[in-house]
């Protein structure tokens, strides 16, 4: 039997019988493995707290912790519970095995053992551990993937709704990143604060449903034109609405509830305070920040100070007082994010110029 590869396993032993500890620890070094040893299942969960640990053998039958109730701490504690755990035990009736088995155990070895059979059942255990550990590596490898596409997908979609209404894809990038550091100011996990910065360039998808005359004129909009453009965030929620992805769901509530108001005069249910989904109240100031900064079709850019100065003042009628406390309170933090995307945006013009010219070069010389 190859051994070669064995010493990158660590395998604690259980037993309140210093010969057995000594036995195996011999047996099990001789195949080239690690060990661990504990004469007792407080010590044996200590060691598994402080140490790598890839399988214990344990026996059942100790005094104070039997071997039965350390299994039953391991598997309980989300950082142990995938710990492969064979019992060792000279009693091998149907009572016994059942336990073992219910509170965890992988496998069993009966006292007195055999050499060939120990080190067999240890290879056994750790293959299969490693084919578990494999497997689940692949599915969160193709589940990363698929998270990976569907934001693809989503910046797509978002940047065709923005192409649609003549604003430039920069603004959904630009609410992302605004959303996504005012999520974390909130107190929203990482990954939380992640799927809402994605979920936010959809904000505007419904703007797929409203007229290109609407949404491309010049100056102001007559009242029914208002109402017209007031429809876009139901249209976007419809066209969510069918999807079960965390992703897509979360974007229907943003392209649904970004245009609500925290007084209740928002549109389109005219829903009130913390009544409007947290994912709504954030991209909502995102939103309002971006789009006054800059020039659109029906209005000029504001000045920064004016942006603000507004947003000050909708603090509990458009917006969620705590968010905008929160936006303030880290204004250097957004105002870093704008001007960093303004960059961006500005060194991609030039390097397309650049390549544009180069082209036209080349086809000039080629001529």
């Amino acid at each position: 039997m190859d051994t070669s590869n064995n010493s990158k396993y660590k395998i604690l032993i259980v037993d309140d019988v210093k010969n057995n500890l000594s036995l195996l620890k011999r047996l099990l070094e001789s195949a080239h493995y690690k060990t661990e040893l504990a004469s007792d299942g407080i010590s044996a969960l200590r060691l598994v707290a402080n140490n790598k640990i890839d399988l214990i053998l344990l026996d059942i039958m100790m005094p104070g912790m039997s071997g039965l109730e350390v299994c039953r701490y391991l598997k309980v504690d989300p950082k142990t519970a995938s710990i492969p755990v064979i019992f060792l035990t000279a009693d091998t009736g149907k009572g016994t095995l059942t336990k073992a088995y219910s509170v965890g155990g992988s496998d069993y070895i009966r006292k007195p053992f055999f050499k060939e059979e120990l080190l067999s059942r240890v290879k056994t255990s750790l293959s299969l551990r490693d084919y578990e550990k494999n497997l689940e590596q692949k599915v969160a490898d193709k589940t990363q993937e698929m998270r990976e596409t569907q934001v693809k997908l989503m910046n797509v979609l978002g940047g065709i709704a923005e192409g649609h209404s003549k604003e430039t894809y920069a603004h959904v990038k630009r609410v992302s990143e605004f959303s996504y550091k005012l999520a974390l100011l909130s107190g929203m996990s990482e990954e939380e604060a992640k799927l809402l910065k994605d979920a936010s360039s959809l904000h505007d998808i419904g703007k797929l449903g409203i007229s290109d005359t609407i949404l491309h004129k010049n100056g102001s909009l007559t009242s029914k034109e208002y109402k017209e453009i007031q429809k876009h965030p139901a249209l976007g929620a419809a066209m969510l609405e069918h999807s079960s992805l965390p992703l897509f769901k979360a974007a229907r509530i943003v392209a649904q509830e970004h245009h609500e108001k925290y007084d209740g005069s928002g549109y389109p249910n005219k829903l009130k305070g913390e009544n409007i989904h947290i994912y709504g109240r954030i991209v909502a100031i995102a939103d309002v920040f971006d789009a006054l900064s800059f020039k659109r079709s029906y209005k000029e850019r504001w000045t920064t100070e004016k942006v603000l100065a507004y947003m000050k003042d909708m603090s509990g009628k458009h917006f969620d007082p705590k968010l905008i406390d929160l936006f303030f309170e880290n204004l250097d933090d957004f105002l870093e994010i704008y001007n960093t995307q303004i960059e961006k945006e500005q060194l991609e013009k030039t390097l397309k110029k650049k390549k544009g010219n180069r082209i036209k070069e080349w086809f000039l010389k080629v001529l």
